[in-house]
């Protein structure tokens, strides 16, 4: 189920690729995390966008498309097949959470992107109620909640960070500057399956959005920009 987290990363991307200034070459954007899944660059393939996407993970991520270049196998840390100063733009869908060397993945995106490229991550914040259960619960537990199908594989969450604050100021602190921050209710997208707890979770997210209380909406997506 896409959240509105990830929504909001679609729209952000679509936006800095839309106003990339006119060129005969194409905007060139790095999905770093990239899975299997083109769901994002088919999304902004739909709205006309045109650009060319290279792809990363520690997994096979290789796809084959017009828009995609180069498939790189590797982690966010070491990222050294990829060449410096490369990208406009990189995005990540829900993978900072995975990653366990957080502050050698931030230099690494600093690396790769260009002067003034912008670095846009969707991602759940740990201090939330849904999420601090997540992280003291074994991985099967999340697996039997997302359920069996494998588009909704889980994988092993570490959490270098401990709040969303902590995560923008290690991006500060090695040379990024936050331009967006904008959190989403997410108990509603993590309990969908469960008719009874979907119900509940609508009105939890509900009652937190109202009182302005987005330290505990449970999803937040960021927009950076490389000094």
């Amino acid at each position: 189920m896409q959240t509105p987290a990830e929504r909001a990363l679609i729209d952000y991307v679509g936006e800095i690729i839309k106003y990339q200034p006119s060129s005969d070459t194409p905007p060139v954007i790095i999905n770093l995390g990239a899975g299997k899944s083109t769901v994002i660059e088919s999304y902004l393939q739909e709205r006309g966008l045109y650009f060319i996407s290279d792809r990363l993970d520690v997994e096979d991520c290789t796809k084959k498309a017009p828009y995609i270049r180069n498939c790189f196998q590797a982690s966010l840390s070491d990222m050294k097949m990829v060449a410096s100063n490369e990208y406009q733009l990189a995005f990540s869908n829900y993978v900072l959470e995975h990653v366990p060397d957080l502050e050698a993945s931030v230099k690494e995106i600093k690396r790769i992107l260009k002067s003034g490229g912008s670095y846009i991550v969707s991602t759940p914040n740990p201090a939330a109620p849904e999420f601090l259960f997540s992280r003291i619960t074994p991985l099967a537990v999340h697996q039997l909640i997302r359920g069996s199908k494998e588009e909704h594989r889980a994988f092993e969450t570490v959490y270098a960070y401990n709040s969303i604050p902590q995560l923008i100021s290690m991006f500060e602190q090695h040379g990024f500057t936050l331009k967006k921050s904008v959190y989403f209710p997410a108990t509603f997208t993590y309990l969908y399956r469960f008719p009874i707890l979907r119900t509940l979770s609508t009105w939890y997210d509900a009652v937190i959005k109202a009182l302005g209380f987005k330290w505990l909406l449970g999803n937040v997506c960021l927009v950076f920009v490389k000094e």
